[in-house]
């Protein structure tokens, strides 16, 4: 079996990420501190939530040694 690398793709993807769950919790803060609106609140944990599980798998590919 061919050895996985790190590619540009997965960085971009990893950037995308984290990017996410800096939004999502930029989104949190200025909801809360104008006054909280559901929508506002559910799309701030949305972007949290789905960046913190892509994340979640660079994490255990990392554990892993780097390796499928």
């Amino acid at each position: 079996m061919p050895e996985a690398r790190f590619t540009r793709a997965d960085a971009y993807r990893t950037a995308t990420s984290a990017l996410m769950v800096v939004l999502g919790i930029v989104i949190l803060a200025r909801t809360l501190a104008s006054g909280p609106h559901l929508l506002a609140l559910l799309v701030g944990l949305g972007f949290v939530g789905l960046g913190a599980h892509r994340l979640s798998f660079v994490v255990a590919y990392l554990r892993r040694g780097g390796s499928v």
